[in-house]
């Protein structure tokens, strides 16, 4: 289930590279994160989740990877609009629980 963590973080710097979320979503590092780069590191995280998915032992893993794409974009559309500080913390602490498992297995 790594694809899903690359998933749902690329994802999130394709919306932090949008001009109105960059100050919710990045904080202090707005100033670093260019919107290209951030656009550039979110669609290969992305491209890099589909082909984790699709080399992945489990048949249901590509399966797996286009219902989450729905569900981490709508994950962050809804924290944006209700939770703009919950978006950040949430991807924090995925990103250590799925660094955690990937580690431990």
């Amino acid at each position: 289930m790594t694809f899903a963590m690359l998933e749902f973080l690329g994802l999130y710097l394709l919306a932090a590279s949008m001009h109105p979320h960059r100050g919710v979503l990045l904080g202090g590092w707005r100033s670093i994160a260019t919107p290209r780069a951030t656009v550039i590191a979110g669609w290969s995280l992305v491209a890099l989740s589909f082909g984790l998915a699709v080399a992945g032992p489990a048949p249901t893993d590509i399966v797996t990877w286009f219902g989450l794409l729905p569900m981490a974009s709508g994950s962050i559309l809804l924290g944006l609009s209700f939770a703009p500080h919950l978006v950040r913390a949430a991807m924090i602490a995925g990103l250590a629980g799925g660094l955690a498992a990937m580690l431990l297995h």
